[in-house]
């Protein structure tokens, strides 16, 4: 008998809730809700609304032009040395719109190491070498997942509006050599226009000799017309011990509703927008009725995290039918099936 191939190592998962046992113990599972006021574990922050891409599925694009200016310098600064002090292990840089056109993306990134965060980037990786930009920037984050979305030129033109593509991939090819020490992966939304499994194969091939770690394919949301069916299970068959394909996110991020469950995973990160806006939730935040729990800009992140508006949202959170009315896809939803299983643990000194 053949011996199994040895598993990659993992970028996403359950798993990540055992790191975190002080979080984890924090997290009202069989009492009221709201009692929760310790800092997230991470943080996914907004740099700017502006974006150099137009993906048809953007779920964003309504909320930018919501948004108002965004953060400066000593603001972020500001928000840092709180993030710190409260305990928040890691900051994701990201979108809103395409983080590393931001003017202050270089120093924001060097004032957040300086006190002491881990720092993520998810970029579409189109520019990412900008004339005077330090291409050691890059090497300074723990990870770095760019969102490719295409299996060739034509599909990347239609879905994502510029003509990118071979730009992106030498992108990631000088990654991979100059960043060796940041986990490298490169996020792909399944849709009906990019789903041939060839064509995914035939890419995986090729992320993989550029030196890429993983692929991670997620399924489209809030565009239904959009959704593929295809089964990529074969893509499993191109895994080595250096390269992942993660599929896990097809099932467990196309469920709508939080699967009826009360929302307690929502505490284990904080989204905050590139105007200062801080929110709940990173997917309820489309709706034009959603509203902030804070603003940055009228007080601190502290104040905000144990204010009466993120008190009154958690309350709402806390509550399954609120969930299953206004909840859309979300990654959260196997966090709370997980921290739904351990509620109903009743022998809990044994294992």
């Amino acid at each position: 008998m053949a011996r199994p191939r040895p598993a990659p190592a993992a970028e996403v998962g359950l798993a990540k809730l055992l790191l975190f046992p002080e979080k984890l113990a924090s997290l009202p599972l069989n009492g009221p809700a709201g009692r929760d006021l310790s800092y997230p574990v991470s943080v996914e922050l907004s740099l700017t609304n502006d974006c150099n891409q137009d993906c048809r599925w953007c779920s964003d694009r309504a909320l930018r032009r919501r948004a108002g200016e965004r953060l400066d310098l000593g603001a972020l600064q500001r928000l840092f040395d709180d993030l710190a002090g409260g305990g928040v292990r890691g900051v994701t840089i990201e979108g809103g719109g395409e983080p590393t056109v931001s003017p202050v993306f270089e120093a924001a990134t060097v004032a957040a190491l300086e006190r002491g965060l881990a720092l993520g980037l998810i970029t579409n990786g189109l520019d990412l070498f900008p004339a005077g930009r330090d291409p050691d920037i890059y090497g300074k984050f723990e990870w770095i997942r760019v969102s490719l979305d295409a299996a060739g030129r034509r599909p990347y033109r239609e879905l994502k509006g510029v003509d990118g593509f071979d730009r992106v991939l030498a992108n990631l090819g000088r990654l991979a050599e100059s960043s060796p020490g940041a986990t490298l992966g490169v996020g792909y939304v399944l849709t009906s226009r990019n789903d041939d499994v060839d064509e995914l194969g035939a890419l995986a091939r090729i992320l993989r000799d550029l030196g890429v770690d993983y692929l991670h394919i997620r399924p489209v949301v809030d565009h239904p017309e959009l959704t593929s069916r295809q089964s990529l299970e074969e893509l499993k068959q191109l895994e080595t011990p250096d390269f992942a394909v993660n599929l896990a996110a097809l099932a467990d991020n196309e469920v709508r509703g939080n699967d009826g469950l009360p929302c307690l995973a929502h505490s284990l990160s904080a989204v905050i927008g590139a105007a200062g806006e801080v929110w709940l939730c990173g997917r309820l935040n489309i709706e034009s009725s959603a509203r902030p729990i804070g603003h940055l800009a009228a007080t601190g992140f502290k104040d905000i995290w144990a204010g009466p508006e993120r008190a009154r949202q958690t309350a709402l959170a806390a509550q399954p039918a609120f969930c299953l009315a206004h909840c859309p896809q979300c990654r959260m939803t196997k966090y709370n099936r997980l921290l739904a299983d351990m509620s109903r643990l009743k022998t809990r000194n044994f294992i």
